[in-house]
């Protein structure tokens, strides 16, 4: 609450839980006496670094964002330090724009997503070249009290067929199969790119949700991911597939 009423920037904190709400893995920002100036003098623009964990508190991934001006710039790393890939943010004037790549062998950079959301945009769907959905970051409404007055946020990150399919049936206005207007990609994401969105979903609510940072006390912060779905894969958490916070806390 001290961010909501007094402007104070805390760490970030998420709980990842699947489809029937079970609780999947955490993921914490890292605190320490440096980092926690920085928060306050850098706000938004502040580097930092994100420990994913399972259920156990494990260490499966670690995202990493350096001090950004103007785009954000995130990247996930594997446990054994391994760069899996990033999601680099693109200026527009009124859209929400994210390409979403994966490192290969040769440490090249390969683009296999794009976000490419329209002005105030709450969805954040994820296109292959084909303009196709593989993926998504959906937020939803919490409630007015909470929105207002604690910093719970409330997401859903599909990154499966079945999870947008899911999503979109319960969507009154979709058609069959298309989501926010889009075909649905046939293929699936590896967990490596599911890796990279989950990067993504992060990196979403920082840039577009931590509103208190952005206008000082008294504006809220929504940071919740509902639902996600994870399986292990060289360090990588449980198959981030399909993922829910409270006041301080962030739910994926």
């Amino acid at each position: 609450m001290l961010n909501v009423f007094l402007g104070y920037e805390q760490a970030n904190r998420y709980t990842l839980v699947d489809p029937q709400g079970r609780t999947a893995g955490f993921m914490v920002e890292e605190r320490s006496l440096a980092s926690e100036i920085g928060r306050q003098i850098y706000r938004l623009h502040r580097p930092f670094r994100v420990l994913v964990m399972d259920a156990n508190g494990s260490v499966c991934l670690e995202i990493r964002r350096g001090f950004s001006f103007i785009n954000s710039r995130i990247s996930v790393v594997d446990s054994a330090g391994t760069v899996i890939g990033e999601s680099q943010q693109e200026w527009h004037p009124w859209r929400r724009r994210y390409n979403l790549f994966t490192q290969s062998e040769q440490k090249e950079f390969d683009q296999f997503a794009r976000v490419d959301a329209p002005f105030l945009s709450w969805d954040f769907p994820m296109v292959d070249e084909h303009g196709a959905a593989l993926g998504g970051v959906f937020r939803g409404f919490a409630g007015i009290g909470t929105e207002l007055f604690t910093d719970y946020g409330l997401y859903s990150l599909c990154l499966s067929r079945a999870a947008l399919e899911q999503r979109a049936a319960v969507e009154s206005a979709a058609r069959s199969g298309r989501v926010a207007g889009l075909p649905l990609a046939e293929r699936e994401m590896d967990l490596d790119r599911r890796a990279v969105a989950l990067a993504a979903a992060v990196s979403i609510d920082f840039d577009y949700f931590s509103r208190h940072s952005r206008f000082g006390a008294g504006a809220p912060l929504g940071i919740t991911l509902f639902p996600l779905s994870s399986a292990n894969h060289g360090g990588h958490p449980s198959d981030p597939g399909d993922s829910g916070a409270h006041d301080g806390y962030d739910e994926f």
